[in-house]
């Protein structure tokens, strides 16, 4: 193996438990996460050259690391509770899903003459507006998406979202306060979801492992008898989806444990691999389209979110934590829900982030191949 493939690969796996541990003790800013640090340090080896990357190796990287960590963040799924649970925090997460199916298929028609392939586009913002960036990867496999659409979609979110995060954890709780009732009453019961930081032993990260790749493989077998190829990316990522969360509905789930942690590792190794593969010379010509399709889906889906949430007089808390667990994810609930001083709300709003990892690759994947077949014809 050469110098050069021997580096990308130590970087790929070494990189995130440092972006981990970065993340663990505070040290980054609201708008930033171990997801973004992964993704730069990719980036900036690659665009500035610093050695030579071998592309299919790192696309062989990528696609293992998200093949493996879905399964895994999928176990922490519990479909019954998160969907009998916290009943208004639901319903506000489902008026956001919502939003960002009609929005982000309003911004694919809009651009369909100005990006290419923008229903791929549409189809990975609609999994990052259920579920967070995990769906964006997972339905840019799928969709067989090229990588450096990946990272600009990531670079726009993280911009764009980013500055919206900050705003959530600043002055907008105020402002929202003036429109929303505001409710600070206790919310008993866990939701049915772990606690992303609760840690396990070495062991328990091994089963862990074994019962993610089973199910991956399981996945593969299942393409191969639908399909006659172990490797079909929409199906696959569709098998393994719905096979992880068969698992969450059995005994199965108890004795895997809270393999979120594990999960998150495997996808920061995906983050590092595809910000090597990413030049963004290749799409220079692009990448302000796909800023703009961006920042329309976004703010598209925040309006529309807003004006749903205020019509159904959902309260500001219930609203704020729903709209950061469909687009941040739940590190970020347990943030916002720190901001709001309101730590009664966290287990739904941890519960139904999960339960976007499940949905969002559905969703995502039907609206594109839908708008495929709408522009196309």
């Amino acid at each position: 193996m050469a110098s050069a493939d021997l580096l990308s690969l130590l970087l790929a796996l070494l990189f995130p438990l440092l972006a981990t541990w970065v993340q663990s003790r505070g040290l980054l800013p609201a708008w930033s996460s171990s997801i973004v640090l992964c993704y730069g340090i990719g980036i900036v080896v690659s665009n500035l050259h610093l050695w030579p990357v071998d592309q299919p190796l790192m696309q062989a990287v990528a696609g293992g690391g998200m093949l493996i960590g879905l399964p895994l963040l999928l176990f922490a799924v519990n479909l019954r509770e998160s969907l009998v649970y916290a009943r208004r925090m639901l319903f506000s997460f489902g008026l956001c899903c919502l939003s960002g199916l009609f929005c982000t298929a309003a911004a694919g028609l809009l651009f369909a003459s100005r990006v290419s392939d923008g229903w791929k586009i549409s189809g990975m913002l609609t999994g990052l507006y259920t579920g967070g960036t995990p769906n964006v990867q997972a339905i840019g496999i799928a969709l067989e998406a090229p990588p450096e659409y990946l990272v600009l979609i990531q670079a726009a979110d993280i911009l764009l979202g980013g500055a919206y995060l900050l705003a959530l954890v600043t002055f907008l709780p105020a402002v929202f306060a003036r429109f929303y009732p505001v409710s600070h009453q206790p919310v008993g019961g866990n939701a049915g979801a772990m606690k992303v930081e609760d840690r396990v032993s070495i062991g328990q990260r091994l089963i862990q492992l074994a019962a993610g790749l089973a199910v991956t493989a399981s996945g593969s077998l299942g393409c191969w008898v639908l399909t006659g190829n172990f490797m079909d990316p929409t199906v696959l990522i569709l098998t393994v989806t719905t096979l992880s969360l068969a698992v969450t509905l059995t005994p199965l789930r108890a004795r895997i444990g809270n393999s979120y942690p594990l999960g998150e590792y495997f996808v920061l190794i995906f983050c590092v691999a595809l910000g090597l593969m990413a030049d963004f010379r290749a799409l220079a010509s692009e990448g302000l389209d796909l800023l703009y399709f961006s920042a329309l889906a976004l703010g598209g889906t925040t309006l529309l979110h807003l004006l749903l949430t205020k019509l159904f007089r959902v309260d500001r808390d219930t609203m704020m934590l729903s709209y950061v667990a469909a687009v941040y994810g739940p590190v970020f609930v347990v943030q916002v829900a720190a901001a709001l001083n309101n730590r009664s709300l966290l287990a739904a709003g941890i519960a139904v982030s999960l339960l976007g990892f499940g949905i969002g690759n559905y969703l995502g994947i039907g609206l594109g191949y839908l708008l495929r077949f709408l522009t196309a014809a």
